[in-house]
């Protein structure tokens, strides 16, 4: 504990130990001066309606450079006065915009602060006589590498939720929990540029009301040292920013809601959230039984890493799997609360932190049928049921900071801790069959594991800028630590049918793991010219971690608990790496160009010290060339990328770990000690077209990876009884996996998505096309087998913008896997999934009656035995809403009509294709009462009537662009 104390105190002096003496501040300065003396460098101004001279309350002020790349932003106050810090970037050009007026822009060239006084918007005469114009609302429009998207040219229900309007945008798909965007996965969904409860993607989108979104924007948001220096470091996260509107920015808005239904079902919660110009408060609660949930893998981290690894899930780990229990997969219930705070603390500090709490109790029934590929002409077959109950209860706390310390200095701050305790008892039956399905082997085995850890990490970047424009010099801190305790007893019966013999084990296992690292950089800019600039960079790594894992076993003839040698281990583990590198950036006339060359030595070093010492040291040294090139044309509004990238990855102390995992006894596991690093290809390149006249989108999207020494997976298939390290036995067609390194681990996929309004039906249609394949390599009984599967995706989507009162969305999406091995090329497991749903929701009158239907068809073809199905998902719901403008809402909802809902999924990985069935919920009803919370801050005196809060909506339901 001593140790873990001194590890986080360290890492937070070593995130503020870069910070330099030049960025000290003297204890007094003049008024309105920096540090230094200099006077702070702001953009001031008034906004004022030009007839009637009153203030515009939450115009939209934007700050950009000439090549349209978005700098700086801020809303006017209750005055419409703004002040926001002025980037040293020149030209400026400044856009103000307000809903009903027509746009302000104008190019500022002067240095020093810029006192704008009083600029006069004037009334949109189109608008103010829209009522006749005919057409629809434009859908958005490509600014740089972002696409920004008109929320006004989506309709959504009374009430709806942020998620029911990106639903509809072109190229958006959510799934299972999982949204994607352009064809990536979507990692943050940002609120005004944001975090949100950490960034977490679903949250936002379940907890905003849709009418409250202005725009959203869809963006490859980079690091916080390539937005601090300007040089892109190849690090990117696929973003969605939804930005409010400015009339909304002020006041408290959210629901809360109860309800209870048949079969004991019950569900409650709601959000409250309190708007005051920058600064928000969003407090969360949830709590039911009946599957819904609203936390990720961001709070596993805690506890994740080797649990179960005997229970295939892959190559490579993905241990993680062990505490995530989807929506779909069995049945669970939920308490959770949130807190999120953010604000602006005078002119320099934006601060963001969110708290999140969840408490989930599942309870799973799993049926697994798995083939595997022994040898050219024989499988093996593998049959498990598993129940389980899993309690798990997750604690995490996030924060941001960005100090613009002055017009030179500035940092980002952003520490995280979580702490999660998992429990989880669990029974499990498999059986092993030979290639004509006779039974080879059995066990059952009973697993009762309680599991706790927390993770600290800390991330610092700092960036000072000098007189001359361009030249920078940076830094990045990032620090983490993190503690893992588990306690797992076993019991287990193995059953060998060939020799007709039985045996028993009863043990108990302690593991414990630690580890420390950090990682830190120095990057120094240096401009050749107005369009180019040149940067040299060098970073020293440092990933330490160490397991301790202790087996006692029951000694019949003493009926006492002794340690087992062959099921324990000590490791320690230390990763080094030190890396110098080159780059170059131009930009002109749209065209973007980065490149870096860097050197990198690294050096893995493990050691042994339990039951044996041994020590295993390895060092590699790469070549890391990274690229990309863009291209935008702010005439044809197309966009054009490229990127290629290399990285390597190191192995985890679990796959390093040179000890036997039988928690599964007819599938056991073992770490290797001589793993090396792999080293990663990436590339990827994007193509977007949008034509504002006709709103039509158009996104080409591909990328591909080739992954040289990958960590693979070794299986051995035992043709009788074995002792593994002479001492765990291994029955007759029982398994034992190692992760190795493999060659030839490549994928790649084409993507296109092609969107456009269907103005008969007043809808958009949206259609996209996916092409992929993937090689997964994988040794079995010292044989190499590569898994190809290629998979054809087609969907199509047609969503509704008639109105808030009729509203429907018909999609289809079918996807056909063709599986190859090279083993066993004769053998075909190719497979075809379908999913088709229609979505209905009617009211009669203005919003007060209403009707929902969501009709799901999902079809399988080509699994195993007893997984070919075609089942169907009917829930509907009616309602009525009342109360001062419909803010109380009672409805009726029963889930899963026809009772026929179901669970049923497919993997395939290197020798092996599992079909997976879950149990899941099935029909029950439900009676909710929800109340609509929410109240801006109402005009002031003098304001005219039709503006409430400062702000006039548009007549006829268009807008300016």
């Amino acid at each position: 504990m001593k140790d873990t104390v001194t590890k986080i105190i360290f890492s937070l002096l070593l995130a503020t130990w870069i910070y330099p003496s030049f960025a000290q501040r003297p204890t007094e300065r003049p008024a309105g001066q920096g540090p230094g003396g200099r006077r702070s460098l702001t953009i001031t101004g008034t906004v004022i309606d030009a007839g009637t001279e009153e203030p515009l309350i939450g115009a939209n002020i934007l700050i950009k450079s000439q090549a349209d790349s978005l700098l700086s932003s801020a809303v006017t106050d209750q005055k419409g006065a703004f002040s926001l810090n002025r980037p040293r970037v020149f030209p400026l050009v400044l856009e103000i915009t307000y809903i009903g007026y027509t746009k302000l822009s104008q190019t500022l060239d002067q240095r020093g602060p810029i006192s704008l006084g009083t600029l006069r918007l004037m009334e949109d005469q189109n608008e103010l006589n829209e009522v006749l114009v005919e057409g629809q609302i434009p859908v958005g429009e490509m600014k740089g590498d972002t696409a920004v998207f008109n929320a006004g040219a989506f309709k959504t229900k009374e009430n709806g939720y942020a998620e029911d309007l990106v639903k509809k945008i072109p190229g958006v798909v959510i799934e299972n929990g999982t949204i994607q965007a352009q064809g990536e996965e979507v990692q943050k969904v940002l609120v005004d540029g944001r975090e949100f409860f950490g960034s977490d993607p679903n949250i936002a989108l379940k907890n905003l009301p849709a009418n409250m979104i202005d725009q959203v924007e869809i963006l490859d948001q980079k690091s916080d040292q390539a937005r601090l220096t300007g040089l892109d470091d190849g690090n990117y996260a696929k973003t969605i920013n939804i930005i409010t509107k400015g009339d909304m920015r002020n006041g408290y808005f959210g629901r809360v809601y109860g309800g209870y239904g048949t079969d004991d079902r019950y569900t409650g919660g709601g959000n409250i959230n309190l708007f005051k110009g920058d600064k928000r408060i969003s407090i969360i609660g949830l709590s039911n039984n009946i599957n819904q949930q609203n936390f990720s893998s961001e709070d596993l981290l805690g506890v994740s890493g080797g649990v179960g690894r005997g229970r295939r899930r892959g190559p490579g780990g993905g241990e993680d799997s062990n505490f995530i229990t989807g929506n779909n997969n069995g049945i669970a219930k939920t308490n959770s609360i949130g807190l999120n705070y953010s604000d602006r603390w005078g002119e320099k500090i934006n601060f963001t932190g969110s708290y999140f709490f969840n408490n989930s109790n599942t309870n799973l029934n799993q049926l697994t049928n798995t083939q595997t590929v022994v040898s050219e002409d024989i499988d093996q077959y593998y049959q498990e049921q598993l129940l389980q109950n899993t309690k798990n209860q997750n604690h995490r706390f996030r924060a941001r900071m960005e100090y613009d310390i002055d017009d030179k200095n500035s940092i980002v701050l952003a520490p995280s801790f979580s702490f999660q305790d998992n429990l989880s008892i669990s029974d499990q039956d498999g059986l092993n069959l030979d290639n004509n399905l006779d039974s080879l082997s059995a066990a059952r085995t009973l697993n009762d594991r309680d599991v706790n850890g927390f993770n600290f990490s800390n991330n610092f970047t700092y960036r000072y800028k000098f007189d001359k424009q361009g030249r920078t010099l940076s830094t990045n801190i990032f620090t983490s630590i993190n503690d893992r305790d588990q306690l797992t007893e076993l019991l287990t019966a193995n059953t060998d049918f060939v020799n007709s013999a039985i045996d028993t084990t009863l043990q108990e296992t302690t593991a414990l793991s630690d580890g420390f690292n950090y990682r830190a950089n120095i990057t120094y800019t240096e401009p050749l010219s107005e369009k180019s600039i040149v940067s040299l960079d060098y970073s020293i790594g440092n990933n330490k971690s160490s397991a301790d894992q202790k087996t006692y076993v029951l000694a019949r003839e003493q009926n006492i608990m002794v340690l087992d040698t062959a099921l324990s281990n000590e490791f320690d583990n230390k990763f080094t790496t030190q890396k110098v590198g080159l780059g170059y950036r131009f930009s002109d006339n749209g065209w973007n160009v980065n490149m870096n060359l860097d050197y990198q030595h690294a050096k893995l070093n493990n050691e042994a010290v339990f039951p044996v010492m041994a020590n295993y040291s390895r060092s590699f040294n790469n070549l890391l060339p990274n690229a990309s090139i863009s291209f935008r044309s702010r005439e044809t509004g197309k966009n054009l990328r490229f990127r290629y990238r290399t990285s390597t990855d190191e192995p985890s102390v679990n796959q390093l770990q040179n000890v036997i995992d039988n928690s599964n006894p007819l599938q056991l596991s073992i770490g290797n000690p001589s793993l090396g690093q792999s080293y990663n290809h990436n590339l990827f390149a994007n193509f977007g077209k949008f034509d504002m006249e006709n709103s039509k989108t158009l996104f080409v999207f591909a990328t591909g990876s080739l992954t040289n020494d990958y960590i693979g997976t070794h299986t051995y298939v035992t043709s009788q009884d074995t002792l593994i390290n002479g001492e765990v036995l291994l029955r007759k067609g029982g398994q034992i996996t190692q992760p190795v390194n493999l060659h030839g681990r490549w994928n790649a996929r084409v993507f296109l998505n092609y969107g456009s309004p269907w103005e008969k039906l007043k809808s958009n249609f949206n259609t996209n096309t996916s092409v992929s394949f993937s090689r997964t390599p994988g040794m079995i009984n010292n044989q190499l087998n590569n898994n190809d599967n290629i998979g054809l995706t087609q969907r199509l989507s047609l969503t509704s913008n008639i109105s808030k009162n009729v509203d429907f969305t018909l999609s289809a999406s079918g996807t056909y896997n063709i599986v190859n091995s090279s083993l066993q090329t004769a053998n075909e497991n190719n497979y075809y999934t379908q999913n088709s749903s229609f979505q209905f929701y009617y009211s009669p009158n203005d919003g007060k009656l209403f009707v929902n239907s969501n009709l799901t068809n999902t079809w399988y073809t080509g699994l195993s035995e007893g997984f070919d199905q075609s089942f169907w998902l009917w829930n509907v719901e009616a309602g009525y809403r009342f109360l001062k403008e419909n803010k109380g809402e009672l409805k009726l909802s029963i889930f899963d009509l026809l009772g026929q809902n179901n669970s049923i999924s497919r993997t395939v990985s290197d020798v092996t294709v599992s079909d997976v069935h879950s149990n899941v919920l099935t029909r029950y009803g439900l009676i909710t009462f929800t109340y609509i919370i929410g109240k801006f801050k109402k005009p002031e005196e003098g304001d005219r009537p039709d503006r409430p809060g400062g702000f006039r909506p548009p007549r006829g339901g268009a807008r300016s662009w």
